[in-house]
């Protein structure tokens, strides 16, 4: 199957990129929802993102926060809607992850918005049976299978291990960021 993230990676593909380093791509691409779209996507081929390995992900998480920051001061956006849609059935268009960062403003026409559906007690009680046994594993045991520290990612890839019981500038400051 054609990839058009690929295609960029491989300078063929119809965008304007921003940055990219070894591991990442920050592009403008030509189908977007508003004008400003930016998205930030991992040069090696990743279908969806349980595919993308944690620290890639964090760091591509990390880009994104910093493009909506961008997006805020250079287009003088009111907003921004940071999307990913993982898999056919969430809309995924190009089969690569990718985080989308769109820039809104007030009426700007772009709905994204959707009706929550009411739903029956017996059907969220086994929606969430399910998903507490699936979840118990990872909770348990770390995301990584194990017993793991909580692990925040600074501006220079840093990581910054968190041990329990003890005070964190940095975490502090993060909890009080709206």
């Amino acid at each position: 199957m054609k990839c058009d993230y690929c295609d960029i990676v491989e300078g063929i593909g119809k965008s304007q990129i921003l940055h990219q380093d070894s591991e990442i791509v920050i592009a403008i691409r030509d189908h977007v929802i508003t004008p400003g779209q930016i998205t930030v996507f991992p040069k090696k081929h990743y279908t969806i993102m349980e595919l993308v390995p944690k620290k890639l992900l964090a760091k591509c998480a990390a880009i994104a926060n910093k493009v909506s920051v961008a997006v805020f001061d250079g287009l003088g956006s009111q907003g921004t809607n940071i999307l990913v849609q993982n898999g056919l059935g969430a809309g995924q268009k190009v089969p690569h992850f990718g985080i989308d960062i769109v820039p809104r403003i007030e009426n700007d026409g772009v709905n994204l918005q959707w009706e929550p559906t009411q739903l029956e007690e017996v059907t969220m009680d086994l929606v969430f049976k399910e998903l507490k046994k699936e979840a118990s594993e990872f909770v348990k045991k770390g995301l990584a299978g194990k017993e793991e520290k909580e692990i925040i990612v600074d501006e220079g890839d840093t990581e910054i291990e968190v041990e329990e019981g003890k005070d964190n500038y940095l975490l502090k400051s993060l909890k009080r960021i709206p």
